[in-house]
């Protein structure tokens, strides 16, 4: 077996990390230095450029950190649309109402005095929260463009001025219909109009999604809902009308033009209050 000098270390005996410690070893017995491996190089002095932004035309006006705007909706209106489309769900479950079938109502007179024997709509109280669920569907976008700084109770406030307005609305309705002795024209008239703000509510539901959190098509969506709305409006005036001359007589044609003035007014505030806009 070879030996060894006592002066050279057994590199391959041992693995690196049970070396001895060894303070007085030098280089030529452990191996080169890394510092003369290759060719050292000379530091160079900083090099100091021109500013781009000197004499620019944007200069800069403030030193402070600027605060980044937040743009994330509050976690109130996440709340608020599970919230509004659970009622509308659990109103159609608890009513038994099929989409279907609603969408028939729409155009067909048969298929709307059906869903009503059938679900049993016959009084206003069980139709009233169909006009207030789309009430609270349309104010949460009339807050967030208009009084987005108010928070969670501004749109309280809001929905419930909508939803009183709505009631009295329909108040009108019946109370002209005492007047002139009409109350069953009114009465298909109102239950004509119910029907269509279900269905309208169930699709701005679905709308408010992407308003709410696609902040890219929020103007989009936007124009989108007051032109579903506005198509809606339309379709289910003329549907009113129809309903309504069908049992009118001659007195009612009065009532029809007071009809009229009712439902046009609150959309000349709205087209008023867009164009101030």
């Amino acid at each position: 077996m070879p030996e060894y000098p006592s002066d050279t270390l057994e590199l391959t005996a041992l693995p690196f990390w049970q070396w001895p410690e060894d303070t007085e070893t030098t280089a030529v017995e452990t191996g080169l230095l890394f510092d003369v491996v290759g060719q050292q190089h000379e530091a160079k002095d900083t090099v100091f450029r021109k500013s781009i932004f000197h004499n620019h035309s944007l200069q800069l006006h403030h030193e402070q950190a600027v605060e980044r705007v937040d743009s994330a909706e509050p976690a109130w209106v996440f709340i608020s649309l599970l919230m509004l489309t659970g009622l509308v769900c659990i109103y159609f479950r608890r009513r038994k109402i099929r989409v279907v079938e609603l969408v028939k109502s729409l155009v067909n007179r048969r298929a709307m005095d059906r869903i009503v024997r059938d679900c049993n709509l016959n009084r206003s109280l069980t139709m009233l929260p169909m006009g207030l669920l789309l009430t609270t569907a349309v104010a949460l976008p009339i807050h967030s463009m208009a009084l987005a700084q108010t928070g969670w109770w501004g749109f309280l406030l809001v929905a419930a001025a909508l939803g009183l307005l709505y009631i009295l609305r329909n108040g009108l309705f019946r109370l002209l219909g005492n007047i002139f002795e009409n109350k069953a024209a009114v009465n298909l008239y109102i239950t004509n109009n119910y029907l269509y703000h279900l269905g309208e509510a169930a699709v701005v539901c679905v709308m408010l999604y992407p308003f709410c959190y696609l902040p890219g098509a929020r103007e989009a969506m936007l124009y989108l809902m007051g032109g579903f709305l506005a198509l809606a409006f339309v379709s289910r005036f003329v549907r009113g009308v129809k309903v309504f001359l069908t049992l009118s007589n001659a007195c009612g044609f009065y009532l029809f033009y007071y009809l009229c003035i009712v439902e046009i007014i609150p959309l000349l505030v709205v087209l008023k209050w867009f164009i101030a806009q």
